[in-house]
Parts: structure tokens; sequence; C-alpha cells
């Protein structure tokens, strides 16, 4: 693995969009995402639709069967988004987006995939906006051609990572950080390394905890590779959380976890953020990744 570079690795589809799915949550911030970053000097990648036997590494025969038809079941109603041709296309191609950015991040240092970060999926069902577990997928994917790849998982939405945890808790080759609000969604399950938040939780308290357990995570594991699940509902006007973070205090998280081990390869996923004004939401995920690159206060 080379020292970290900063590249401007960005992944993103057309497929991505799903602005008409009004009844979706924040649906449209991943091409208003793109849309605030196209004009900047950045190096675009497109992802192709994630094959089955891909999507199989992780999820079971039986739910793949309902999740690739589009089939309303026991294994796929527990996703709170609907199910379609259409969602099914998107959230597979973000998948292999995931892929593609963390194989890019191999070879680059950094890289960045406008969606994903699906981290409430489990192999027999979905959760959540989740139906596909990205993050574990490409996990196991890069591990056929890097058969002994350490990974570590940041993951700083509100909602703790309960799929990827789950998944991953017998794996000794892979490290599970999150940091989430104690108090919310979902039901938890336990990763390698758990902080649960008090509920209207400010800038200063959050930002020791991260530093502080950042310093746990170093001296409890070396990775190979680390994939920094970069939730924007950490935000004081998100309608999904209950923390109270500032936009400069997000910022403030996104530069402790650049200089935490700048010289292991990244993988950013934006996760979840669902704030008031959609805008809001976009302005907070472009701003991780230029503060990652270095080209943002």
């Amino acid at each position: 693995m080379s020292k970290l570079s900063k590249s401007g690795e960005l992944v993103y589809s057309p497929r991505y969009d799903l602005s008409d799915y009004k009844q979706v949550l924040s649906a449209e911030k991943f091409k208003l995402l793109y849309d605030e970053l196209k004009y900047e000097r950045w190096s675009w990648h497109t992802p192709d639709v994630a094959a089955e036997e891909t999507l199989a590494l992780v999820h079971t025969k039986a739910y793949l069967k309902d999740f690739l038809s589009a089939h309303l079941s026991d294994h796929t109603l527990r996703a709170e988004v609907p199910i379609d041709k259409r969602i099914v296309e998107a959230v597979r191609t973000a998948t292999q987006g995931t892929i593609l950015a963390a194989e890019l991040a191999v070879r680059h240092g950094l890289a960045v995939n406008l969606s994903g970060g699906f981290h409430h999926s489990f192999a027999e069902h979905a959760e959540g906006f989740c139906y596909l577990n990205d993050t574990v997928i490409a996990i196991r994917h890069l591990r056929q051609t890097h058969a002994l790849l350490k990974v570590l998982v940041i993951d700083l939405d509100v909602h703790q990572g309960n799929g990827t945890a789950f998944l991953l808790k017998d794996d000794p080759l892979s490290f599970t950080f999150s940091m989430h609000e104690k108090d919310n969604y979902p039901a938890k399950k336990q990763s390698s390394l758990d902080v649960d938040l008090a509920s209207f939780m400010r800038d200063a308290e959050y930002l020791q905890l991260l530093s502080a357990n950042l310093a746990q995570v170093r001296s409890r594991f070396a990775p190979d590779l680390i994939f920094y699940l970069a939730g924007a509902d950490v935000y004081k006007d998100d309608t999904l959380g209950g923390l109270e973070l500032t936009m400069d205090g997000i910022a403030e998280r996104d530069r402790i976890v650049r200089d935490f081990m700048p010289e292991v390869p990244l993988v950013m996923l934006p996760a979840g953020g669902y704030a008031r004004q959609i805008i809001d939401t976009v302005k907070i995920h472009a701003r991780t990744i230029r503060i990652l690159h270095g080209r943002a206060a």
C-alpha cells in the first residue's frame, strides 16, 4: 500500500439519481452532490451494475432472489424505501461504486463513492434505507486479490452500522469502530469498539471523544485500508438525528479522520444525511470530500 495521495478519484453514476422518488427521504442528494462537485477538478469514474455473484459474497441466495426480482417479502420489507426495478439497479450500481472506490483507494490512496454506506443491511434481510451491505461486499471482493487485507471501518453516521458490525464480528482481519447516538435507531449490534453518544451532544465533547477513541483504535489495530462512513446526519438540523454538531464541528471531525492514519488508503462513503434543508446535507458531504483531499479548510 502506498503513501496517501490526493489525486481526486470520485465515483458516480446517473443511476444513483432517485430524485423522482419524493417519498424517499433525501433521495435527490446524490445528484445534487454530483452537481455541487462536477465543475471542480476531479477524476471521475462510472461503475457498472454489480453482478449477482458479487452480491453473493455477503447476501444469501434466498434474499437475493427476492431483492433482484424487486419482490416484497419477509427478506425485503424491513427496508424503509420502496422496492422496484429502478431502485434495485440504483443500489446494485452504488454497491459496485463502493467496490470501484475501494480499488481506486488501494491504487491511489484515497477515493470517494458519492453513494453507499448502506450499513444496516444484513446477509438475509434489508433494514433502514439499506438493501445491500456495500462495505462488506467490497471488503470480501478485495480479499479475492488481497487475501490478508486488514480493514478498519470508521462509522460516524448518527446511526450505528448494525449490519456491518454483525457481518464482520467474527472477522479477525476487520475492525469496526462506531460512534453513534445511543437512543436512536437501530437495534444495536456489537462493533469492535462502540461509543454510545448522548442525545444533544455538541461539538467539543464529540470531538474529544472521537480523538480519544481513535487513539484507542490505533493501539489495537493496524489496517491496510480504511472505510470512512461520513454520515451528515450528526448535523444539528438533521431530521433523523439527535446530536447538535455544527457544520464547523463536522468539518473538524473530518480533519481528525483525515489526519488519523494518513499513510493508510481510505475510502469515503456518504452514508446518511437528512437535514431539513437538503442543501445543508449536500454542503456537508461536499465539504467532507474537499477536506479529505486537502481542498477545504
